[in-house]
């Protein structure tokens, strides 16, 4: 991977590329790239984990609530799933799904890594479903959406844009070449298209304040509302207001990696080999889909969410002494979604609905 990205900033005008361009190779390069790869990303033996794969009760508590937006809205039952990783929260969902006699649902996945959508097979067998690897191939034959689409830790891995409030002007932060060939940053003048987005969302830097600016995520959005004629559009994952933007611990910006389960500060270690994510700007993504007509009905940490949504209900009662039946097991992984040091308190649902009936 790092000879291709060498190569790739070498022949770029000015010998640096962007940020952006930099995670678009290092994270979806076709053959190279991190989430391409035919390897576990997800889990103990990965580098992450998820909400999804911590316990099969996530999902159940997503899919009765799936069931009432359904139900809200009377849209036919259809659920997107965009970056389905391992299957583990369809699977889940399905499963709930299938065991409260809910009605037929159509279950789609949207999945660009084969190696993915090899284990979301695996995963759903006896359930039905499809899979698209990209929205773009679904919308082919789909052209308008009715349902509920649904995003987990998916913005957070957009490719973004890096720029820093200098003293001599906005800056952005670019990637380059060291004579010895390592990847290093370089700053240049911050172009208009990165000004007006700050113009748009986020009103001012602070001085010295670094930020990602999310350029690929505020244009697929855009095509993603205009896609969907009436439903849900619903982003599990973790970011900050414009308000929280503005902490002095988050100064730095938010891009970083993680391998192996370790947080890696320099995104530019082990290109290819390691996530890379940073928060989500909320107050963009409602914006935009303001702009579409979408409103936000929900909009709170994950924790507050499944409290609200009877995940509790799920706890086994009299699970019996041994701590290591499978109703106890059930009971640690809710505890595990709920607590105030879970990784629940640092993630954020954000529900928007389209009601037009175009």
């Amino acid at each position: 991977m790092l000879s291709v990205i060498r190569e790739r900033i070498k022949n770029a005008p000015g010998g640096s590329v962007s940020y952006a361009t930099f995670m678009e190779m290092a994270l979806y390069h076709p053959k190279h790239g991190y989430y391409q790869k035919n390897k576990e990303k997800i889990g103990r033996n990965g580098d992450f984990y998820t909400s999804g794969t911590t316990s099969a009760v996530y999902g159940a508590v997503w899919a009765d609530v799936f069931y009432s937006m359904f139900r809200e809205l009377e849209i036919p039952f259809v659920i997107c799933e965009i970056g389905a990783g391992d299957g583990s929260f369809a699977k889940s969902v399905l499963d709930e799904w299938q065991a409260k006699g809910y009605p037929a649902l159509d279950y789609v996945v949207i999945e660009s890594s084969p190696y993915h959508a090899e284990r979301v097979g695996r995963k759903l067998v006896g359930h039905s479903w499809s899979c698209y690897s990209s929205l773009e191939e679904f919308q082919s034959v789909c052209p308008s959406f009715h349902g509920i689409v649904f995003g987990n830790e998916l913005l957070d891995a957009l490719p973004v844009h890096v720029v820093k409030q200098t003293s001599s002007g906005l800056k952005e932060v670019r990637v380059a070449l060291n004579e010895n060939g390592d990847l290093i940053n370089v700053a240049v003048h911050a172009d208009g298209q990165l000004r007006k987005w700050i113009e748009d969302y986020q009103r001012e830097l602070e001085p010295g304040q670094t930020m990602e600016i999310p350029l690929a995520m505020t244009s697929w959005l855009g095509m993603l509302y205009e896609w969907i004629r009436r439903g849900f559009v619903v982003c599990a994952d973790y970011g900050y207001t414009e308000e929280e933007w503005r902490r002095p611990e988050i100064r730095e910006g938010s891009l970083r990696g993680y391998y192996r389960h370790q947080l890696i500060p320099n995104p530019l270690s082990h290109p290819g080999e390691m996530d890379l994510t940073s928060h989500v700007h909320w107050d963009c993504v409602r914006k935009v889909g303001g702009d579409y007509g979408c409103s936000t009905s929900c909009f709170q940490s994950q924790q507050e969410f499944l409290l609200e949504n009877g995940i509790l209900d799920h706890l086994v009662k009299n699970a019996g002494r041994d701590p290591f039946s499978p109703e106890h097991k059930k009971n640690r992984a809710i505890r595990s979604l709920i607590m105030d040091n879970s990784i629940s308190r640092y993630f954020q649902i954000l529900i928007q609905k389209k009601d037009g009936c175009s």
